[in-house]
């Protein structure tokens, strides 16, 4: 299930083969126009409901900013680290290390959308997953790029590696800052978890540490949606690449 009307737009921007049904809260429908059209170009009949029934067949609590539109779908095509060699002609790369907060990870499939990052890649377990919320607070994001879901990180950034991407792992006790550092033409950006940062194994396989610079007493961090996007706009800025 996707819900929100810029997560169901790009559902249908992305794979509108996809959509099963298109359910529309009955009312004023002005604005919600738009779907009835996406929904019979895609060839599924939109159906309105009332709200009760929505919010029922949604599955909604009246927390949860559905914007009355949600549309039932194939699920998206998760790959995972033996599907890596699809990304030998990719340029950047986001990993998650570890992190498990649902707003986080909707914001950084948001950020990684709207920078252009070919895929993103986060753990199997001990990782938030892929859910109906993660895609509403990506706005759409995580129908826009790539998605692998792996089992151990440290040996899929090796094979990244073999592909010929450089690992930048983004730790406050970086030696360089991001605007200090020439990213490569092929670079993975490794986020590491709320609170505890990156894993040691996880910094040992990066090929480089870099930091936001800034911090003070009692706010030494930014959580890992901010960080990302921090990170992923000064790395799609980078006018000079090296070697690595």
């Amino acid at each position: 299930m996707v819900f929100g009307k810029h997560s169901v737009r790009a559902v249908f921007q992305a794979r509108p083969s996809a959509v099963r049904r298109t359910i529309i809260m009955d009312g004023p429908s002005r604005y919600l126009s738009e779907f009835v059209d996406l929904s019979n170009r895609a060839g599924v009949r939109p159906e309105t409901l009332g709200r009760d029934q929505f919010l029922r067949l949604g599955r909604f609590t009246e927390d949860d900013k559905h914007q009355g539109i949600f549309v039932l779908t194939e699920p998206r095509e998760i790959f995972d680290e033996h599907d890596l060699g699809r990304l030998e002609h990719a340029s950047i790369v986001l990993a998650l290390d570890q992190v498990s907060n649902p707003q986080n990870f909707g914001t950084v499939l948001r950020n990684a959308a709207f920078f252009g990052v070919d895929a993103v890649l986060w753990m199997k377990n001990r990782s938030v997953d892929l859910s109906p919320t993660v895609s509403r607070v990506a706005v759409g994001g995580s129908e826009l790029v790539g998605l692998f879901r792996v089992t151990n990180l440290a040996r899929s950034l090796d094979t990244l590696k073999k592909l010929g991407f450089w690992v930048y792992g983004l730790d406050e006790r970086g030696e360089r800052t991001l605007a200090q550092t020439d990213f490569g033409k092929k670079a993975v950006l490794v986020v590491g978890a709320e609170g505890e940062g990156l894993r040691q194994r996880t910094k040992a396989t990066c090929d480089e540490l870099v930091r936001i610079p800034g911090g003070r007493p009692g706010v030494e961090s930014l959580n890992a949606g901010v960080a990302t996007g921090v990170a992923l706009a000064e790395l799609t800025r980078s006018p000079a690449p090296h070697a690595g």
